[in-house]
């Protein structure tokens, strides 16, 4: 290239442009190697963001089929209690045929009955 293109001008047709030389220049690759990246952690005590292997929960507890379907029971309750109610629970649901909301519903009306019919001072 011996004259520089004008940028106003339209460009000669006759002597186009020349961009055959022109390239980016190389880049070295400038990232550490990876046993530089943990002596510099390990030396600055660095927390590692590995993720850490999560507890395992016991199967039994987690693997029930569900109890659910539309019936309009839209308001959740929840209550703690040991392992062994809420498998008692699960169990005489599952041996009627019932789900989980009308089990509770079925159990509440069960314990309505049993209160009102004792007498007051049997407490």
């Amino acid at each position: 290239m011996t004259k520089r293109a004008s940028i106003f001008g339209a460009p000669d047709p006759a002597s186009p442009i020349d961009v055959s030389d022109f390239a980016p220049k190389p880049r070295p690759d400038a990232r550490p190697r990876l046993e530089e990246i943990d002596a510099v952690s390990a030396g600055s005590r660095f927390q590692s963001r590995e993720p850490t292997p999560v507890p395992t929960v016991d199967p039994a507890s987690t693997h029930r089929k569900p109890m659910v379907y539309r019936t309009g029971r839209n308001v959740t309750f929840s209550a703690k209690t040991t392992k062994q109610t809420v498998d008692q629970f699960y169990a005489i649901a599952e041996q009627n045929g019932w789900k989980a909301g009308e089990t509770f519903e079925k159990a509440v009306a069960a314990l309505q009955r049993e209160t009102s019919t004792k007498s007051p001072d049997a407490a």
